[in-house]
C-alpha cells in the first residue's frame, strides 16, 4: 500500500467516525433566515474606518535635530525684530540728508561801509546758485561770523553794538533770538575764530577778547542760554580758534602760554561738567612760529582720528611754512605740503576726509593793492599728493575756508580785482569748475547748513540793510 491509499482510507474513517457531533438542528432555520437577508453595505461597517498599523511609524525626530529648528526659529524672530526696531527708529528720527549742488544753503554777513571799517552789517541766507536771498537780522550794530548749528535749525552769530559784543542763538528764519554771552569790546572783530557747536548741537565754544587786545579767552555756554558762558580753561592759557572733535569729547585750539608762541592744544570735555569750565588742556604742537594774532584754526578731520594744522606766518620769512597732519596727541606728525616764502594756512578738511584746501600767499608780483595777504586758494590729497591751484584769487590773512555739505563748492572771499576801490565778496566756486562762480555782496564767509532743514519764512524788514 503506497502513502496515498493510506492517506485516503484513514480519511474515510474520520468520516464515517460516530463520535462527531452532528450539526445543531436550528442550523437549517438560521442559514435560512440568513438568506433572505439584503447584506449591509461596506461603508456601514465600522471597522471600515478604523485606522490600520499597516505602515511602519517613523521614528521621532532626533533630539539635536530638533535643537537645531528651534535656534533656526529663534534667530529668524530676533532678525524681524531688529529690523522693525531700525526702520521705526528711521521712521521717527529719519536719516539726515546732505543738501546737494546748487540746492545748498550758506549763511553769510554782509557788510555797510568801506575797507578800512564796517558801520553796520546783517545776517543772510542764499542758496549756492544764488537764489532766494533772505536777510535774517536788522537794525544798529555789526552781526558777523554766522555759523549753522549740526542740525541746521539754528544760527549762532556775534553782535557788536555800542562798545559790546555779544554772542547770539537765533532759529535758521532770523526769529527767537537769544543772547548767551556779552563783553566789552571797543571795536567789532575783537575775537579771533568762530562760534563752534558741540555735535549734539548744546553747547557753544567761542573765544573773546574782552579788553580787545592780544589775550584771547575761550568760553563755553549752553546753546538753550541755560548757563551762564564760563571760561572753559584754567588759568594760564590764552585759547583761540577752537574747533569740537566729531565725537563731541575734544576741543582742539591754539593756544599760547608766557612764550607768547602759538601752538595746538587739546582740551578733553567728553566727561564731567566741561560747561563748568576751568579744564586743563595739553599742549600737543606743533609750535606755529608765529604769536596767536598769526595763528590759524587747527582743524579735525570728519571722523576724528586725525587733526590738521599749520605752521609759521602770514607774513613770507625765510623759514618754510608746512600743512602738517597729526594724531589726537601730537605723535604721527606728516607734512604734506611745505613751501618757503609763500606762506600757507587755513587747511580745512572735504567731507569725505581724502582732501584738504587752504590758502598759499601769492608773490609779491600779485599783491592786491600791496596788501600781503592776497592768496590762492589750493587743494591737496590727505596723503600729500596731487596738489593744485584754483583759480580764484582770493584775500584775508585769517579768512577761513567752507566746504559745502557734498564736498564740491568751496566758500572763500574774493577780491574784486577790477573794481576801482577795494572790494571783497562772498563767493562760492565749484572745485571742478563746472559752474560760475556764485559773487555775493561785500562782506565775510559764513558756514553751510550741515543737513537739509526747513528755514522758516524770514522776517520783513524795511530799507535797514542792502541786499548782497
Amino acid at each position: 500500500m503506497n502513502q496515498r491509499d493510506d492517506l485516503d482510507r484513514m480519511l474515510s474513517v474520520w468520516l464515517d467516525d460516530p463520535f462527531t457531533p452532528p450539526a445543531p438542528h436550528y442550523l437549517g432555520r438560521v442559514l435560512e433566515r440568513t438568506r433572505n437577508t439584503r447584506q449591509r453595505p461596506a461603508w456601514a461597517s465600522l471597522e471600515r474606518w478604523l485606522p490600520m498599523a499597516d505602515k511602519v511609524l517613523r521614528p521621532t525626530t532626533a533630539p539635536p535635530l530638533r535643537t537645531a529648528w528651534l535656534l533656526i526659529i529663534a534667530l529668524l524672530v530676533l532678525a524681524l525684530a531688529f529690523g522693525f526696531v531700525v526702520v521705526g527708529a528711521r521712521l521717527i528720527n529719519p536719516t539726515p540728508v546732505i543738501p546737494q549742488g546748487g540746492a545748498a544753503v550758506a549763511a553769510f554777513a554782509s557788510y555797510v561801509g568801506d575797507t578800512t571799517g564796517q558801520t553796520g552789517g546783517d545776517i543772510f541766507v542764499v542758496r549756492a546758485d544764488g537764489a532766494d536771498v533772505r536777510q535774517l537780522t536788522s537794525g544798529p550794530g555789526i552781526r558777523w561770523s554766522p555759523v549753522f548749528s549740526p542740525d541746521g535749525t539754528r544760527i549762532a552769530y556775534r553782535d557788536w553794538l555800542a562798545g559790546t559784543e555779544s554772542v547770539v542763538v537765533m532759529d535758521a528764519g532770523g526769529r527767537n533770538a537769544a543772547t548767551l554771552a556779552t563783553t566789552p569790546a571797543s571795536r567789532p572783530f575783537c575775537a579771533k575764530g568762530d562760534i563752534v557747536w558741540s555735535p549734539d548741537g548744546t553747547s557753544l565754544v567761542f573765544p573773546m577778547s574782552p579788553v580787545c587786545d592780544v589775550r584771547y579767552q575761550l568760553f563755553i555756554a549752553a546753546a538753550d542760554g541755560s548757563s551762564t558762558a564760563t571760561s572753559l580753561l584754567a588759568p594760564g592759557i590764552d585759547g583761540a580758534l577752537p574747533d569740537w572733535s566729531p565725537d563731541g569729547k575734544r576741543i582742539a585750539f591754539m593756544g599760547s602760554e608766557a612764550s607768547g608762541q602759538a601752538a595746538v592744544y587739546v582740551v578733553d570735555v567728553g566727561s564731567g561738567d566741561p560747561l563748568s569750565g576751568g579744564l586743563q588742556a595739553r599742549r600737543i604742537g606743533p609750535d606755529s612760529g608765529a604769536p596767536l594774532t598769526e595763528a590759524s584754526r587747527p582743524r579735525w578731520s570728519p571722523d576724528g582720528t586725525e587733526l590738521a594744522a599749520s605752521t609759521g606766518s602770514f607774513v613770507a620769512t625765510s623759514e618754510p611754512s608746512r600743512i602738517v597732519i597729526m594724531k589726537p596727541d601730537g605723535s604721527g606728525r606728516r607734512v604734506i605740503a611745505e613751501a618757503t616764502g609763500n606762506p600757507m594756512w587755513n587747511p580745512t578738511w572735504a567731507p569725505n576726509g581724502r582732501q584738504l584746501a587752504y590758502v598759499r600767499a601769492v608773490d609779491p608780483s600779485e599783491y592786491f593793492l600791496e596788501r600781503p595777504c592776497t592768496v590762492r586758494v589750493w587743494v591737496i590729497d590727505a596723503d600729500g599728493t596731487d596738489a593744485r591751484q584754483l583759480d580764484p584769487l582770493a584775500e584775508g590773512c585769517d579768512m577761513p575756508l567752507s566746504w559745502s555739505p557734498d564736498g564740491t563748492r568751496l566758500a572763500v572771499l574774493l577780491i574784486g580785482v577790477d573794481d576801482p576801490n577795494p572790494s571783497f565778496h562772498i563767493s562760492m566756486i565749484t572745485l571742478d569748475g563746472s559752474e560760475p562762480v556764485v559773487t555775493l555782496g561785500d562782506g565775510g564767509v559764513g558756514s553751510w547748513q550741515p543737513v537739509v532743514a526747513p528755514l522758516p519764512a524770514a522776517p520783513s524788514f524795511g530799507a535797514a540793510s542792502p541786499s548782497p
